[in-house]
């Protein structure tokens, strides 16, 4: 099989034809109510990229990008997939600071699975990611990923998510680990979406294209500050959320006492020996997949 050739196109407004074509996919794939943004709030995150809002939120975390992408077959032209994310300028005060991304969402069309879309589709994201801030455009790119946590997640949203996806929870984050996702050895919750949403303690938080093993505080610190303040307060002030203060506070102390952020290999767990799903149901269950892989590592 040879290799799948995409092409991507963005936009970075509501007010585009690109964004329907994105939001239409989007919401065929997700279906999780409190991981799920909506059309007003995909339009007040785009319009945060202009205007006076724009120029007040960068005066505070630094150049940013919010674009929603579309995929497309460059053989014949056929949407593979969608995504949304946003991109922060590293820190100029910072010799090596990476390029730091939140995917947001990201999702391969029914039509397209089985021909390594993902793999094509995250190596795209990654050049455009990394272009986007000019003259960093060969800095380091880590781009931040949400998934679903298995040990975290309700039974029946574990079996909602799986059937409406098609995939099973683990099998998904095998596919992910495969291709490079470490997850973040820090306790991330995903704060409220919306005045109606509730902060969300389901996920784990990962990691792609870091060097080495551990992650500074202060890098992710200044990416959560910016991926909360930006794509999910919409601008909205970070210290009247105590989901997002909470980690903020927590990272300032981790990086004033030295510490660093182990990023951790789920592989090992995931392939064996025998099958994690069968933890779900045992009363040694982990409390999550950070614990998991962690107790994977030490024994």
């Amino acid at each position: 099989m040879t290799d799948l050739m995409l092409s991507l196109a963005q936009t970075d407004t509501a007010d585009d034809p690109l964004f329907e074509r994105f939001l239409t996919g989007y919401e065929g794939a997700f279906t999780l109510p409190d991981e799920m943004e909506d059309r007003e709030g995909f339009a007040r995150c785009l319009a945060l990229n202009h205007g006076p809002d724009h120029a007040r939120l960068a005066a505070r975390f630094g150049a940013f990008r919010e674009l929603c992408v579309i995929a497309s077959d460059r053989a014949d032209g056929t949407m593979t997939g969608g995504a949304n994310f946003i991109a922060m300028a590293p820190d100029a005060a910072t010799p090596g600071a990476p390029v730091t991304a939140n995917l947001n969402y990201l999702y391969v069309c029914p039509q397209a699975r089985g021909r390594g879309a993902l793999r094509a589709f995250m190596k795209a994201l990654h050049g455009l990611i990394g272009g986007l801030f000019g003259e960093r455009a060969g800095t380091d790119v880590a781009i931040f990923i949400e998934q679903n946590d298995p040990f975290r997640m309700t039974p029946q949203a574990y079996e909602r998510d799986s059937a409406h996806s098609g995939m099973d929870q683990f099998d998904r984050l095998r596919i992910w680990a495969r291709m490079g996702a470490k997850v973040v050895d820090f306790p991330y919750v995903q704060p409220p979406l919306s005045a109606g949403q509730a902060a969300d303690d389901t996920l784990v938080y990962s990691v792609m294209g870091l060097p080495g093993a551990t992650l500074a505080p202060a890098v992710l610190r200044r990416h959560l500050a910016a991926f909360f303040g930006i794509s999910v307060l919409k601008g909205a002030p970070l210290d009247a959320v105590p989901a997002a203060m909470a980690q903020l506070d927590r990272l300032d102390g981790m990086a004033a006492r030295g510490e660093t952020i182990a990023l951790l290999d789920p592989a090992p767990f995931l392939a064996g020996p025998g099958d994690p799903r069968a933890l779900l149901g045992s009363t040694g269950r982990p409390q999550s997949l950070r614990e998991a892989v962690v107790s994977s590592i030490q024994s």
